[in-house]
């Protein structure tokens, strides 16, 4: 059974991520998700000490990204592939540099780093998550040029578009900063993914939804959205046992997806509507957990509004 929405083949009434890749490859493609050592300039002292409230990496002062030998990154790239399971092995791959800032250092540490990995085998594109200011004019040129090769993305952690959201969670930009990076990148026509964060400290429903119009206005390639965790050795987790933030109820985050879902322009693939915790570290919300049912209640509430994304531009 179909939705009738343009961009799904099945009952979903939004344009998921699988959708979008069986569109233009014809097949399943895996995401390699990599660790090659970038830093962040939110956790070595450039703009902040300890990184977001929420990062779980904030003891690991990583600083700007130096290199990589091409023998260690061949063995990272095989390790995250065979991480995905036997059902991948062999199968086409898109490398998915995830954690740290992807662009956090001199382009020649980086460059050698993203045409290695698009020249391994079943390598079809190349995702890199980074921050928007640690995106300059050489960053954006070399994106452009990718591009027209490959299918690259470019993700941009935003969060949230509220400033006084941003300095209570230590993120060390602006939104005037993450428009300066966004732009530079949109200009030449790179795709660009931006993450969201629902349930940040003191943010209620209505600046939710706010952050989802600013975001589909932009018109990325893809977002990602998923809930505040709180994970053990965080600060965030200190707040939570404090009693100064709580964690969304399931309900009241399938009512704020579905409202953002319904702002963002059917074009744009929504890449995540909820996150993977770890286990072994997660304190609440527990429903986080259990993805399945998350995504199943979203599609509940959607067709019971009637509603798609985009119907609310």
């Amino acid at each position: 059974m179909t939705s009738g929405f343009k961009y799904s083949d099945s009952n979903k009434r939004y344009h998921t991520y699988s959708y979008y890749i069986r569109q233009r490859f014809g097949q399943r493609v895996f995401r390699a998700a990599m660790d090659i050592g970038a830093g962040c300039p939110n956790r070595c002292g450039e703009c902040g000490e300890n990184g977001c409230i929420f990062c779980s990496d904030g003891s690991t002062p990583r600083g700007r990204f130096t290199g990589i030998s091409p023998e260690e990154l061949d063995k990272i790239y095989s390790d995250a592939c065979e991480a995905t399971g036997s059902k991948a092995q062999g199968a086409p791959f898109i490398p998915y540099l995830q954690s740290g800032s992807n662009t956090f250092g001199d382009i020649e540490a980086f460059e050698p780093v993203y045409r290695q990995l698009l020249s391994c085998d079943n390598a079809l594109g190349l995702c890199i998550a980074t921050r928007a200011d640690c995106i300059d004019e050489d960053f954006a040129d070399l994106f452009a040029e990718l591009g027209e090769q490959t299918y690259l993305t470019v993700e941009l952690g935003l969060q949230t578009i509220h400033d006084e959201t941003a300095l209570a969670c230590g993120r060390g930009h602006t939104l005037a900063q993450f428009m300066q990076g966004y732009e530079l990148l949109q200009s030449r026509g790179v795709n660009v993914g931006i993450h969201i964060i629902n349930g940040l400290p003191k943010e209620n429903a209505d600046m939710m939804r706010e952050t989802a119009r600013l975001v589909g206005s932009l018109k990325p390639h893809c977002v990602k959205i998923h809930n505040l965790f709180f994970e053990e050795g965080t600060r965030i987790a200190e707040m939570l046992r404090r009693g100064e933030v709580r964690p969304l109820e399931r309900d009241e985050y399938v009512s704020i997806i579905c409202d953002q879902i319904e702002l963002m322009p059917p074009e744009t693939v929504i890449a995540r509507l909820t996150g993977d915790a770890d286990r072994r570290r997660i304190i609440e919300p527990e429903w986080s957990l259990h993805k399945l049912p998350v995504l199943n209640e979203i599609d509940k509430e959607l067709s019971r509004r009637g509603t798609f994304q985009g119907s609310a531009l």
